[in-house]
């Protein structure tokens, strides 16, 4: 899993997940989208790559929150039949 780290805010100041999410879609601009189906099919290692990063104490909150933002960008735009608005 490619995580890029957030970028820096405010001190002690997180950017909203409806900003993270923008800025992760932004940052995919042009880049060719798994399809919904493909995606759903490597949740489970991306989830378990993530919870791996978050366990080795190198993970700093915004690259958390970012990575996570990146999840929830593809499901949401995932091109094909199976589509997710969790919003």
């Amino acid at each position: 899993m490619n995580i890029k780290p957030a970028r820096p805010t405010a001190p002690n100041r997180l950017p909203a997940t409806e900003v993270l999410i923008a800025q992760a879609h932004a940052d995919r601009a042009g880049i060719p989208c798994e399809t919904g189906e493909q995606l759903l099919a490597r949740l489970p290692q991306r989830l378990r790559a993530l919870a791996d990063y978050v366990l080795s104490g190198k993970a700093r909150t915004g690259d958390v929150a970012y990575a996570v933002a990146v999840l929830i960008d593809r499901l949401e735009n995932a091109p094909g039949e199976a589509r997710w608005n969790l919003h």
